[in-house]
């Protein structure tokens, strides 16, 4: 049976959506099967528009990444969510986290650079690789009485995604045009349904001005709340997470980015900087800053995205300081275990 169009799902207000995804009480579905094909993608699906973004990702890859992991620092405040993450372990120790994390960062490039027209393509490796992650991960939450992944906090997390380039773009170093952002929202939107998040939750809207002032109220109805009262053990999962990471990018500082992310918020990070990190912080801003210039914002985005190509073929082939540091048998990076 042909299901309903997304815009028809959806709420016609944007405020009505917002309070749908703070009373949501719904665990995802745990027989959710991970065996997606092409089969699956929704009829509103569109290839030009899901290309479009995939091509804006690529002019724009240094970027997207850096406030993918900043917006993801920012969800993990939610309590909710960090309690599963604790529980499932897998950020408490550097090796681990450096495991987890930089095949987060492999599994997000594959949604932006492979083919979802081929069901054989790494897009549906990556999206099946997922929702059996999140599966897992829900049923051994449950079973330990921590509470499972709700449904809402699925859908939130897409605002590590799509949050801060629709709401800070030139704090970070984009200049999106309408078409532009039209595209990205139709990628996120389409991921989240891959994924299973609800239509009615999912927080990618019709328009372009809707799904910016959800977002927008999103971070200032909830993460602002949870990051202002963010526990101890927010802090220590940030701090392993960039552990974990500096074994391929050795500029990574926790201070910095999560001064950054802070401000992102438009609120103060409450930890003093020290001279490392605020240089640090001053160095991203002033790359952000070089990437608004005209043509000279091109040559630095060409530069900083061909070196994070390099760095990602580098970690899957030949992660040097990692196996100096872990050990060859504790670096295996298996995006598709069986």
């Amino acid at each position: 049976m042909k299901k309903k169009h997304i815009n028809n799902v959806q709420t016609s207000m944007v405020n009505e959506h917002y309070e749908l995804l703070l009373k949501d009480k719904n665990l995802i579905n745990s027989k959710f099967i991970n065996t997606a094909t092409l089969d699956d993608l929704p009829d509103w699906y569109d290839e030009k528009l899901f290309r479009e973004a995939q091509n804006y990702y690529k002019r724009n890859m240094v970027v997207i990444v850096l406030t993918s992991f900043m917006g993801l620092f920012a969800i993990i405040s939610i309590p909710d969510i960090l309690k599963v993450l604790i529980y499932t372990k897998k950020s408490n120790m550097p090796y681990v986290a450096f495991n987890r994390y930089v095949q987060t960062l492999l599994h997000i490039h594959n949604l932006y650079t492979c083919n979802p027209n081929n069901s054989n393509s790494n897009w549906y490796k990556t999206i099946n690789r997922i929702r059996w992650q999140h599966k897992t991960n829900s049923k051994r939450s449950i079973n330990a009485n921590i509470g499972g992944i709700y449904e809402k906090n699925m859908a939130l997390t897409q605002f590590a995604f799509v949050g801060y380039v629709l709401t800070a773009p030139k704090s970070v170093g984009l200049r999106n045009t309408l078409e532009e952002e039209e595209a990205f929202i139709h990628l996120w939107r389409v991921v989240g349904y891959m994924l299973g998040i609800p239509d009615k939750l999912n927080i990618c809207r019709k328009t372009v001005e809707e799904t910016r002032e959800l977002c927008q109220k999103i971070s200032n109805g909830i993460l602002v709340n949870y990051l202002n009262e963010a526990p101890s053990d927010f802090y220590s999962i940030v701090s392993s997470i960039t552990h974990g990471l500096w074994y391929i990018d050795l500029t990574l500082d926790k201070d910095a980015l999560l001064a950054f992310t802070y401000r992102l918020h438009g609120i103060k990070y409450n930890v003093p900087l020290k001279w490392y990190s605020w240089l640090n912080m001053n160095y991203r801003d002033l790359i952000l800053y070089l990437c608004l210039v005209p043509y000279v914002g091109t040559i630095v985005k060409i530069y900083y995205n061909y070196l994070l190509m390099f760095t990602l073929w580098l970690v899957q082939k030949w992660p040097i300081h990692a196996w100096i540091s872990f050990g060859k048998e504790k670096c295996q990076i298996k995006l598709y275990p069986n």
